[in-house]
């Protein structure tokens, strides 16, 4: 039980430093995340965290082809956040 809790604790904590960071705000706010997001078949599979399915997704696909939404990826230091 502690074991899930934890795991939430922690994706809180993530989420909180995320929501802080002024390029990842800049590219979830994007226009094409922001309809990336309004696809239920796309949340769906965030929640259950399915990354095999994420990655074969094609609206998921061609956000993360865009090289303007590259640009933006490439601007937020996960390193810093997941520390």
């Amino acid at each position: 039980m502690f074991g899930k809790m934890g795991d939430m604790m922690k994706q809180l904590q993530l989420m909180q430093k995320l929501m802080k960071d002024e390029n990842f705000k800049a590219f979830i706010s994007h226009p094409k995340m922001q309809e990336l997001i309004k696809d239920p078949e796309f949340m769906a599979l965030m929640k259950k965290q399915d990354m095999p399915a994420l990655q074969k997704h094609p609206r998921f696909g061609a956000v993360m082809r865009d090289p303007e939404m590259l640009a933006l990826i490439k601007k937020i230091d996960f390193k810093t956040l997941m520390a």
